[in-house]
C-alpha cells in the first residue's frame, strides 16, 4: 500500500503531520466521497497525539503504518506545539472526536454509507442511532463491536463482512495503535471504502458513556487534564507527555547542532 502525498507535512519524531486547515481537511473528504468512481484510493486518516508519536519510536511496524497513511492530523495539543516549536508553523488541531459528526454530515450529503466498528457492545450501535437522529439522510451500513481488537476481516461474521464491504466511510474505535493496525491489515478487503479513520473513544463521547472536557478546556489544550481527572487510571499513559516533550526538545537541539557544524565547516584546500 503506497502513501498518498496530498499536502505539505511536518515530521515530528518521524511522523509526518498534515498542514491541512480544518476547512481543507473536510474539503478533501468531501471531494473523495463525491467521486462516483469506486476505484478511488481510500483516505486512511490517523489522528496523531503524543502517545502515538512515542509509540511509533519503539514499534517499527506501527511507524511504517503511519508512513503509509494518507493524512496524519494533529489530534493532541502536544503535536500542534511540537510543529510550532520545531518549524515555527501553526497547524489546526483535527481530532477524531470532533471529526465524526462532520464526516457523517458529508457522508449524508453525498449518500455515502458509514460503518461503525469497535467500542464496547451496544455503544457503536447507540452512537450510530444518535447520529442518524441528528443528521438527516445518514446511511449506516452496519455496526460491530469485536471481542478482541486483533480480529481480521475473515474472522468476522459473514453479515458484518458484507456490511463492511458496502461502506464508503468506516470509523474504527479500537484505540491506538490497535485501530491503525486493524485498518492497515484489512483495508484491502474493504472494496467500497473511500474514507477510513481511527477515532479512539469517540463513540463513548457521542453516547455519553464518557463525558468530554468542557469546551473551554478543549480550546485551551487542557482536555488531557480533564480526562486524567475523570479517568485516573490513565496516569500511566499521561506519563508519555513529558517524554514526548523531552524528545522534541532534544530533536531541535540536535538539529541546531548539525546546522552549526555544517555552517562552520572549514573548506579543505588541495595543496599542489
Amino acid at each position: 500500500m503506497e502513501a498518498q502525498t496530498l499536502e505539505k507535512t511536518y515530521p515530528v519524531l518521524g511522523v509526518n503531520i498534515s498542514s491541512y486547515s480544518k476547512d481543507d481537511f473536510f474539503t478533501a473528504i468531501d471531494e473523495v466521497l463525491s467521486k462516483k468512481s469506486k476505484k478511488t484510493k481510500p483516505l486512511f486518516i490517523v489522528t496523531v497525539n503524543p502517545e502515538i508519536a512515542i509509540h511509533a519510536i519503539i514499534d517499527n511496524n506501527f511507524k511504517d503504518i503511519l508512513k503509509n497513511s494518507s493524512i496524519n492530523t494533529a489530534d493532541g495539543v502536544g503535536i500542534s506545539w511540537a510543529v510550532n516549536f520545531l518549524y515555527g508553523k501553526k497547524v489546526d488541531r483535527i481530532t477524531g472526536s470532533d471529526s465524526v459528526e462532520k464526516i457523517c454530515g458529508i457522508a449524508a450529503k453525498t449518500q455515502s454509507s458509514a460503518f461503525f466498528y469497535g467500542a464496547l457492545p451496544t455503544v457503536a450501535k447507540r452512537a450510530a442511532l444518535l447520529l442518524q437522529q441528528q443528521i438527516p439522510g445518514l446511511l449506516i451500513s452496519g455496526t460491530y463491536s469485536p471481542e478482541r481488537s486483533d480480529l481480521n476481516f475473515e474472522d468476522l461474521p459473514l453479515e458484518t463482512q458484507s456490511q463492511l464491504q458496502k461502506a464508503c466511510v468506516i470509523f474504527v474505535a479500537l484505540g491506538a495503535p490497535a485501530q491503525e493496525k486493524w485498518i492497515y491489515r484489512n483495508l484491502p478487503y474493504l472494496s467500497n471504502c473511500k474514507v477510513i479513520i481511527g477515532i479512539g473513544g469517540s463513540f463513548d463521547f457521542i453516547t455519553g458513556e464518557v463525558k468530554r472536557a468542557p469546551a473551554a478546556m478543549r480550546k485551551t489544550g487542557l482536555e488531557w487534564a480533564y480526562r486524567l481527572y475523570a479517568q485516573p487510571s490513565r496516569w500511566r499513559r499521561m506519563m508519555k507527555l513529558p517524554l514526548f516533550a523531552l524528545n522534541v526538545v532534544l530533536l531541535k537541539s540536535s538539529s541546531k547542532g548539525q546546522r552549526i557544524t555544517t555552517q562552520n565547516k572549514t573548506p579543505q584546500h588541495i595543496h599542489s
